[in-house]
């Protein structure tokens, strides 16, 4: 009798894997759609290749049926597809952080002093 309550139970818990694995799939697809309407290929090359690769390889590891990696990778995929679509939506309204200064490198006007000529060479040892 007990075994029969805590079947249903148990079920409930192994469906909850592949359910929730697609779903965190399904919505790192919508995040990666909305970045490449965004054109995030253009303005944020990086994060769009990490989202694109991650789906890739949850999609991968749910066919194996490792849904928790599966929904770990999809996850990530969703913080990378994010992030480039407010990348690419900053970079089109120009409110993108400006890249870092370049250096100026000052130098001495001061002529520095020439190299010491290099010592020459011991000549080769004749042979008797």
């Amino acid at each position: 009798m007990a075994v029969a309550r805590a079947l249903p139970f148990a079920l409930a818990a192994l469906a909850c894997g592949p359910i929730s694995a697609t779903s965190v799939i399904g919505d790192a697809e919508v995040a990666l759609a909305r970045a490449h309407a965004a054109e995030s290929e253009k303005y944020a090359p990086y994060e769009t290749t990490l989202a694109d690769l991650y789906l890739v390889k949850a999609r991968e590891e749910q066919g194996h049926a490792h849904y928790t990696e599966a929904s770990q990778l999809a996850a990530d995929a969703v913080k990378f597809a994010s992030a480039a679509t407010k990348k690419a939506a900053e970079s089109r309204a120009g409110t993108a952080p400006s890249p870092a200064p370049t250096a100026n490198i000052q130098r001495p006007e001061t002529p520095a002093a020439p190299a010491p000529a290099p010592a020459q060479p011991p000549p080769p040892a004749k042979k008797p």
